[in-house]
């Protein structure tokens, strides 16, 4: 592999971080997404462990629990931010465009308005 395949392939995923993140579905609250239970970051942040891992990704709450040890990254980056806003974590690395569809399965609530940093 030479310095040419190199940066072709940053190149790459650049793009397809940008692009994943021009169409990341649901920037914001939506008036479906307004009916969902309503959490406080710190009850997020009791559920901090493998056995429980919630995080909030764009104001909303998710419960990975059930995905956790599928993570391709592994279960302890997720822990990470596990009980957490996980937002800046989510948005920084390359997630494919099935990673992003995937966040509606585990979608449980959104944050009180108090605490969201979005929206």
């Amino acid at each position: 592999m030479n310095l040419n395949d190199i940066n072709t392939f940053f190149e790459t995923m650049d793009f397809l971080r940008r692009f994943t993140r021009q169409i990341s579905f649901k920037n914001g609250l939506s008036v479906h997404d307004e009916k969902l239970p309503q959490y406080r970051l710190k009850d997020v942040a009791s559920h901090c462990t493998i056995e429980s891992c919630w995080m909030v990704i764009r104001d909303k709450v998710y419960d990975f629990t059930e995905f956790i040890e599928y993570h391709p990254g592994g279960y302890e980056l997720m822990l990470e931010y596990a009980g957490a806003d996980a937002t800046t974590a989510f948005d920084e690395k390359p997630h494919t465009i099935e990673a992003n569809a995937m966040l509606d399965k585990y979608l449980i609530g959104v944050l009180v308005k108090e605490d969201r940093m979005i929206s």
